[in-house]
C-alpha cells in the first residue's frame, strides 16, 4: 500500500487577520497543509521572526505574505512606520529565501494593494504595465515592497507573484477596523449605527467578492505565475452605489455622517484584471449586487 503524498504546505504571515484567516480556512487539509505566522506567537500561530530564519522548505511549499503593520489610514498617522517594521521584515524573508538552494525554493505571494498603489486612474483602467503614481504613504510602501521583489526574481531567479488586490469584502471584518465600507455599511444598517463616510461618496472603487478572491488566489497557488497582477473585478462603483445597494437589500436607511475627504485617499481607482484572467484562466463571477446580496443574508444568519 503507497502513502499519500504530504498535503502541499501552505505558510501565512499576518496570521491574526481576517483575511488570513479567510484564506487558511479555504485552503486546510486535505489539499494543503497550512501554517499560520504572527508577530505575536501563541495560540496557534507561528513566530514571524522564527520564520525569516526557516530552512525547511520545498520547492511545493507557498509563503503567502500579508503581514503588514499599517492601512492606508493609519500610515498617514504613523509615517515611516513600513520603513522600519514592514520593509525590513521582508527584506529577511527575501534573504532567507535566496539562501536556499534553487531546488528547495518555495513560491512566494506578495499581498500588494490594487487600491492605493496606481493613485488615480487615468480616464481608463489602470493596467500592470502603467506607471504607479501613489498618492498616500501606504501605496508608497507598497511599490517599494513591490521592487524589492521584482529585484529579487530578476537578481535570485526567485518565483514570485505580486498580486495588486483591489477591495475584497462578504467576509467579516471588526467594526473598529478603519477599512471596508461595505460590512461597515452593513452592520450600520442593520443595528441602526451612523456611517462615518469620507466625501460626499462619489469615490469610485473597485470591489470583488471573497469567493472570487479565492478561486484566483487557488489558481495562483497552483500555476505559480511570475510578475506582477491586478486581482480585482474589473468594475468600479461609486461609494454611494454601495451605500443604496446595502440599503435596498437590508430595507434600511443607512445613516451618513460625512467627513471631509483626506489627501491621500484615491477617489478614482479603476483596475483591469486582463492579464490575470488571461494567465490563470479566472474570471470574476460575483456582480457588486449580487454580493451585497450574499453579504447581507450572511449578516443576518449571524
Amino acid at each position: 500500500m503507497t502513502s499519500s503524498p504530504r498535503p502541499a504546505r501552505l505558510r501565512l504571515t499576518g496570521g491574526r487577520g481576517r483575511l488570513a484567516a479567510l484564506i487558511a480556512d479555504y485552503f486546510r487539509a486535505p489539499r494543503h497543509h497550512v501554517e499560520l505566522y504572527s508577530r505575536t506567537q501563541g495560540d496557534g500561530f507561528g513566530d514571524l521572526a522564527r520564520l525569516c530564519q526557516e530552512t525547511d522548505w520545498t520547492c511545493r511549499d507557498t509563503l503567502l505574505h500579508l503581514a503588514w503593520s499599517t492601512l492606508p489610514a493609519t500610515s498617514e498617522q504613523h509615517p515611516g512606520r513600513e520603513a522600519e517594521v514592514d520593509l525590513p521584515l521582508l527584506d529577511s524573508l527575501l534573504q532567507s529565501l535566496t539562501r536556499l538552494p534553487s531546488a528547495r525554493r518555495p513560491h512566494l505571494v506578495f499581498f500588494s494593494s490594487g487600491g492605493t498603489i496606481y493613485g488615480n486612474a487615468p480616464g481608463r483602467p489602470n493596467r500592470e504595465d502603467d506607471p504607479c503614481h501613489p498618492i498616500g504613504n501606504y501605496g508608497r510602501a507598497k511599490l517599494a515592497a513591490e521592487a524589492r521583489i521584482n529585484a529579487a526574481i530578476v537578481q535570485h531567479g526567485l518565483a514570485c507573484t505580486i498580486l495588486r488586490i483591489s477591495n475584497p469584502y462578504g467576509y467579516p471584518v471588526p467594526f473598529a477596523r478603519a477599512q471596508g465600507v461595505i460590512p461597515h455599511a452593513i452592520s450600520a444598517a442593520a443595528e441602526g449605527k451612523t456611517l462615518r463616510l469620507w466625501g460626499d461618496g462619489h469615490a469610485r472603487k473597485d470591489f470583488l467578492y471573497h469567493t472570487d478572491f479565492l478561486a484566483a488566489l487557488d489558481l495562483v497557488i497552483t500555476q505559480r505565475p511570475i510578475g506582477s497582477f491586478n486581482l480585482c473585478a474589473g468594475e468600479s462603483h461609486s461609494i454611494r452605489e454601495v451605500i443604496q445597494l446595502v440599503e435596498r437589500h437590508t430595507g434600511r436607511h443607512v445613516v451618513l455622517e460625512h467627513a471631509p475627504a483626506p489627501s491621500w485617499d484615491v477617489t478614482d481607482s479603476c483596475l483591469d484584471p486582463a492579464k490575470l484572467c488571461r494567465v490563470i484562466a479566472w474570471r470574476p463571477q460575483v456582480s457588486l449586487e449580487e454580493g451585497i446580496r450574499r453579504s447581507v443574508a450572511g449578516a443576518i444568519e449571524h
